[in-house]
């Protein structure tokens, strides 16, 4: 039997630095079946199929934004996507425009994810 994610995510993938953070962090739970991750791009332009789809999912969702525009809350917002976990990879000493990726920094903010979510 396949082994269900235990939650939603959805991350920035924005041009910065912050936003590889973001992304790495969403895939690298999407792809240990931790999360199943949702696109931000499809509810950005108003998919009403997967907005409905995410809306009827029982798991938590987490947003994971890569700077203080909170762009993936914002868009979640507008489709009435209200009720989630909302982490920035800003919280974890990462600067905009500075720190450079790590897998090590990407871990810890995978980990403390999964902490939140239990």
């Amino acid at each position: 039997m396949e082994n269900q994610a235990k939650f939603q995510i959805v991350s920035c993938s924005g041009a910065s630095n912050t936003g590889l953070f973001a992304d790495a962090v969403a895939r690298k739970l999407n792809n240990n079946n931790d999360a199943s991750m949702i696109c931000l791009a499809k509810v950005a332009i108003s998919d009403q199929v997967l907005i409905e789809k995410v809306k009827s999912q029982p798991n938590k969702i987490v947003v994971l934004d890569g700077c203080v525009f909170n762009c993936a809350e914002k868009i979640l917002g507008r489709e009435g996507i209200t009720e989630t976990i909302h982490v920035n990879t800003t919280d974890f000493d990462i600067v905009k425009g500075k720190t450079p990726f790590s897998e090590e920094k990407a871990t810890e903010i995978a980990k403390l994810i999964l902490e939140i979510t239990k």
